[in-house]
Parts: C-alpha cells; structure tokens; sequence
C-alpha cells in the first residue's frame, strides 16, 4: 500500500513536466549560440500530419519537412538543401540536437557541423508575435 502511495506521489510530481506532442500543433522556439551568437529558430510541429514547418527568416517563409520519427519522447525530421541537416527534439528534457552531414569527394558522410538547443514551446499568439506569421 505505501508503494502505491509513493509511486502515486511521485506521478503527480512528474506529470506535469512530461510533454507529449499527440494529435494536434505545437510551435517551437529553439536557440543555441554559434561562435558567441544567438541562434533563435522556430518550428511548427503538426503531429497529425507528421511534417515540421521551419520559419525560414531570410525568406519570411514557412518551409515544410517531413517527420522521420515520432513517439512520445522524440520527434525527428530532415531538412534537405545543400546538404542534409537531421534535427533530433527530445520532448521530456527539451533539447534539439542539429547535424549538418555533407558528402566527401570519395562519397563518404562526415559530419560537418553540430550543436545543441534549448527550446521551448510557444502559444500561437507568442510563435505570431516572433516571426510575423
């Protein structure tokens, strides 16, 4: 009985603090800093439809990416331009992992660079008044 009542304690202290992207949109802030500067991104992520939107602010645009991975700790996707960039959010500690990966003239990946962000989610009124969308 008093491993119930703890066990019970301790999932009403935990709760709360478990985030889970199920079935509907969340938006995301993320930053990180590059060489002494801050690096702020935002995200859409729309669970139902497994695609994660990038505002792209060089454009002013919102581009779309597909899911690679997604539970109720992790949600993954790729973006592809010029080179392949995988994007890795861990949902209960809130860290994103980057990774640049480009290929070597004898066809082999190396990674090209990596970092590590905090994010947070956003309100849609919150997500509207940082990128104007």
């Amino acid at each position: 009985m008093i491993q119930h009542r703890i066990f019970f304690i301790i999932y009403l202290i935990l709760c709360p603090f478990e985030v889970y992207a199920n079935n509907h949109t969340q938006n995301l802030s993320c930053f990180h800093m590059d060489n002494g500067n801050r690096v702020d991104n935002y995200w859409i992520i729309d669970s139902a439809k497994k695609i994660v939107s990038y505002w792209n602010e060089t454009d002013n645009a919102i581009d779309d990416y597909k899911v690679t991975k997604m539970d109720n700790k992790t949600v993954a996707w790729n973006q592809m331009k010029t080179e392949l960039t995988v994007f890795v959010l861990d949902k209960y500690t809130m860290r994103q992992s980057g990774t640049i990966i480009s290929s070597t003239m004898e066809g082999k990946s190396e990674i090209k660079q990596r970092w590590f962000a905090d994010c947070v989610f956003l309100s849609n009124e919150e997500f509207r008044d940082k990128t104007g969308n």
